[in-house]
């Protein structure tokens, strides 16, 4: 069976297969907005081919195909999801609406709200209620629950969510009430299965999300599945989950809103890997694609998970963390009120694309800043199969500088350089606004239009280089290949930290579950493994430090503490705050350490490129990736070409391949 990884954009569709020779096979096609699928199902016909029946001749095979999508992304931020009905407890019918009091744009004299949509006439409440403690305060009787049942169902919902109040402590309320309103044949959503954890608005907020988005999501991928069976019988479909592992359609569905950040994981995910390889301990990674830059910070020995926000809602869905932002090589420039540039959020997309895709569009975006000052080859794009316009490039420039009143190459740079800017501010937000020094790191960059950015970022930040991986442009898609099958659960706790033997009880019941869903799921239980993770933190503090559990627990939460925070308290009552378990499948091994051979890169052409200063346009070499091999050096100022990425190396910057096939750019000593 071949397996195949395919990551929907908003601008590019990526797949990518083994080539069988220890190699793979990559392709990239427009993705279609209006029918996602079809791009998927058409990436899958040009790389999965036939197979050979020595009997029957010519046969079509099945595939295994990992799917990393942005349908639950774009309708949480497009706000296009199902007709929900919200269930609460008695007198918190306003808990959606009233949401946090936040402000995340302190000065702004009508902020944005950061809640869920939530009509008033279809939230139904209900007359129970327990304490904090899970002791019962009123008891939901059966006559209660047939008149919740009976006005939900005249509100004629699409799925329903159920949020009872301390529901992560005692869930009986909410399963008897989820019994009932199952038999209306929408999806039903209860809290303490979505996000059983503490935070009663989170926790609600996240429960609708998830209701929402299942009608929109399931038909989606139902569908995808279904066509993707019919044109190949036996074929699988497994969808990454914002955590970086994968699950099969029929049980990634059940609960959409882990898909909520499911694109961006595949790249986490292949980094980490590749940075365990390595043996770099943290890094900081910068996906940069047609539409947005995704960048994280990771530690390859214990990857950090935390709630997710999307479309500035916040939800309890764990996943890797990552912080994104609208700039990507198809965002539109413009001129602000103050007459200022500015870059993005809004996107060309696919349909019309950046002005030189020659396909309507008229604005400058950042790809055509890029080609016109000849750091994007336009004979070199898509490996020459997708010809870029050099002309329209420089007429939506020009046109846009008459704005600001500056010539097209000071439009071009100006524009690389507000783009620039945007990236560096979020690489700031997750490294030194976290109390992390980015001299620490490397930066792992992907994407189509990362190589184009990350020196210069890198430089910035005064990091200890970059780390360019193989297919960076669809290094996404290739992160799903390896990602293993994978179920995640985090519950909230709130006692003093208890005893090794009751810390084991409270996670047996968890571990027996989750392997169960993975065996039913195809997956060996022999070959199952079990992460058991503590969330600790010092009486009366708000955050929390995450260890593995195992031996000298109180020790090393204080050498943690010490290390991150430059103190610790020893005697203070350290507190359980949650505990997460994680279960995985077997992962597939993408990356193969390989002999490093002398070899002098041999370009293939040379080209004036601009280097990010005024003045700092350098005669570069042109050098194809494709033909480096692991040892390969060379010096700046050059461009490395590959079919799905472009890389600049700066002057005063050098470049080698090392054992795994990445990219390594550092500042030359």
């Amino acid at each position: 069976m071949t397996r195949i990884g395919v990551d929907t954009g908003g601008t590019f569709t990526d797949a990518v297969t083994s080539d069988g020779k220890g190699g793979w096979q990559v392709h990239k096609l427009p993705t279609t907005a209006e029918r996602p699928s079809k791009a998927v199902l058409d990436a899958v016909e040009v790389l999965a081919g036939e197979s050979e029946n020595a009997d029957a001749g010519p046969s079509v095979s099945a595939v295994d195909l990992a799917h990393g999508t942005t349908h639950a992304t774009n309708a949480l931020l497009t706000g296009r999801l199902g007709k929900v009905v919200f269930v609460t407890t008695e007198g918190f019918a306003d808990v959606l609406a009233i949401g946090r009091q936040d402000r995340d744009e302190v000065y702004a004299l009508e902020p944005a709200a950061t809640r869920p949509e939530q009509p008033r006439r279809r939230i139904v409440e209900v007359q129970e209620r327990h304490a904090a403690d899970g002791t019962i305060v009123q008891r939901l009787v059966q006559k209660e629950i047939q008149r919740v049942v009976a006005a939900v169902k005249k509100a004629k919902p699409e799925a329903v969510a159920v949020a009872l109040l301390h529901a992560y402590r005692a869930p009986e309320h909410e399963r008897r009430l989820g019994k009932a309103l199952a038999k209306l044949g929408v999806p039903v959503m209860l809290s303490h299965e979505v996000a059983p954890e503490i935070r009663e608005y989170e926790r609600a907020a996240t429960t609708w999300a998830d209701a929402a988005l299942a009608p929109v999501v399931r038909k989606a991928l139902l569908q995808l599945q279904e066509g993707l069976t019919t044109a190949r019988p036996g074929s699988k479909l497994r969808i990454m989950r914002s955590d970086g592992g994968t699950a099969e359609a029929v049980a990634a569905v059940e609960h959409p809103v882990a898909l909520a950040l499911s694109g961006p994981a595949g790249g986490l995910s292949a980094a980490l890997s590749l940075a365990r390889c390595r043996g770099d301990l943290q890094l900081m990674t910068l996906d940069m694609g047609g539409t947005s830059t995704d960048v994280a910070w990771l530690d390859s020995t214990l990857p950090e998970d935390r709630p997710v926000s999307v479309g500035r809602l916040p939800l309890l869905a764990r996943g890797l963390p990552i912080h994104s932002v609208g700039t990507g090589g198809g965002s539109l420039a413009g001129v602000d009120l103050g007459g200022w540039m500015r870059v993005g959020p809004d996107s060309a997309g696919a349909v019309p694309g950046p002005a030189c895709y020659a396909r309507g569009g008229d604005r400058a975006t950042v790809t055509d800043a890029h080609l016109h000052l000849g750091r994007l080859r336009p004979d070199a794009f898509l490996g020459g199969t997708f010809a870029l316009d050099h002309q329209a490039s420089t007429r939506a420039l020009t046109r846009l500088g008459k704005s600001l009143k500056l010539d097209v190459d000071s439009t071009a740079r100006q524009l690389l350089q507000v783009a620039s800017a945007d990236m560096e501010r979020a690489l700031r937000r997750v490294s030194l606004a976290e109390g992390r020094d980015p001299r620490d790191a490397r930066l792992y960059s992907f994407g189509g239009a990362g190589g184009l950015h990350a020196a210069w970022l890198a430089e910035r930040l005064q990091m200890r280089g970059v780390v360019v991986p193989p297919l960076a442009g669809a290094f996404s898609a290739f992160g799903l290949l390896g990602a293993p099958a994978r179920r995640r659960i985090t519950r909230s706790v709130l006692l003093p930290l208890p005893s090794a033997k009751e810390r084991q009880a409270m996670f047996t019941p968890w571990v027996v579950r989750l392997r169960e869903e993975l065996v039913q799921e195809g997956q060996v239980a022999s070959k199952l493994k079990v992460k058991r993770i503590l969330e600790l933190r010092g009486e009366g503090q708000a955050g929390v430090l995450r260890l593995e559990e195992g031996p000298r627990v109180l020790q090393r939460f204080h050498d943690k503490h010490q290390q991150r925070f430059g103190f610790t308290r020893p005697d203070a009552t350290v507190e359980l705050h949650a505990i997460t378990v994680q279960v995985d499948g077997p992962s597939a091994t993408t990356f193969t350490k390989q002999r490093l051979r002398k070899q002098e890169a041999t370009p293939w052409g040379k080209a004036k490129v601009w280097f990010g200063t005024v003045d700092a346009v350098r005669q570069a070499k042109l050098i194809r990736r494709e033909e480096l091999r692991p040892g390969a050096h060379l010096a700046g100022p050059a461009i490395l070409t590959e079919y799905s990425a472009t890389t600049v190396v700066p002057p005063r910057w050098q470049a080698h391949l090392d054992a795994f096939g990445a990219l390594i750019l550092e500042p030359q000593s």
